[in-house]
């Protein structure tokens, strides 16, 4: 079973290393005995699968970060984006799909730790009288920082790339529900297609920031072995962003003559 470990710098963080491949909420609810929540893994420890554990309880523990909310995304009826929330009186259980963005953990004061991802699987049910919710995902899943820890490595760009992505949806609809349709692993792709080609075209960036450049030119060759349709399909996503941004409309690019 895995064993959380905490980060010296960063006073009640909480990762976990040595995961089992699969976590379920009675599992989770094991492994969050002592925690408010618990996250694995962050970029450049390994791809995936990524999670993030949350227990919410109906008295904080004052031991700990006691999370009181939880804030994702999904994907409406319509393909638009709703932010959705789970809190101890929330209808249980959950199994459903949760969209890309921010994932936000907050406790009775409002204080946050903040996550980025690419979407994934929730799961949440009560369990010995707590809620356990657990979401799963196929691709990265990065702190971005809050009150229990700090940034991971690349949750700048990825967040830079969100807001892209945000806009561009923002423009378009066609685009938004290209965007909620594309599964996490192609969104993941994207990112990366869009990073190395930035930084391939910028001898600045490569010499700032080498450590980022190493990990995300490895995962590059990765997704290319190892996911060659998610990769050439985030290579179209990405021209459908930048075609979308300058103006371009979907609509008309996507309507039979």
């Amino acid at each position: 079973m895995a064993v959380p470990h905490v980060v010296a710098v960063v006073a009640y963080s909480t990762q976990m290393a040595n995961l089992p491949e699969s976590i379920d909420p009675k599992l989770a609810a094991e492994l969050l005995a002592d925690w408010g929540f618990l996250a694995d893994p962050d970029l450049p420890d390994r791809p995936g699968p990524a999670y993030l554990l949350v227990a919410i309880r109906a008295q904080p523990t004052l031991r700990h970060y006691d999370p009181e909310l939880v804030e994702y995304w999904i994907t409406g009826d319509k393909d638009q984006g709703l932010r959705e929330t789970i809190t101890f009186a929330s209808r249980l259980p959950r199994d459903c799909p949760f969209s890309w963005g921010r994932i936000s953990v907050i406790d009775r004061k409002g204080v946050a730790n903040r996550y980025l991802t690419f979407g994934g699987r929730l799961r949440a049910e009560r369990i010995d009288g707590q809620v356990i919710c657990v979401f799963e995902s196929p691709a990265p899943l990065l702190r971005r920082g809050g009150h229990s820890q700090g940034w991971d490595t690349g949750a700048f760009s990825v967040g830079g790339f969100f807001g892209r992505f945000r806009a561009a949806a923002g423009y378009e609809h066609e685009f938004e529900r290209l965007a909620s349709e594309t599964d996490p692993v192609t969104r993941y792709a994207a990112f990366v297609h869009e990073f190395v080609d930035r930084y391939r075209a910028s001898e600045y960036l490569r010499d700032h920031y080498p450590k980022l450049w190493t990990i995300m030119l490895a995962e590059e060759k990765r997704l290319q072995r190892q996911h060659p349709s998610a990769w050439a399909a985030g290579a179209e996503l990405v021209a459908s962003t930048k075609y979308v941004a300058a103006g371009g409309s979907l609509a008309q690019l996507l309507r039979p003559f």
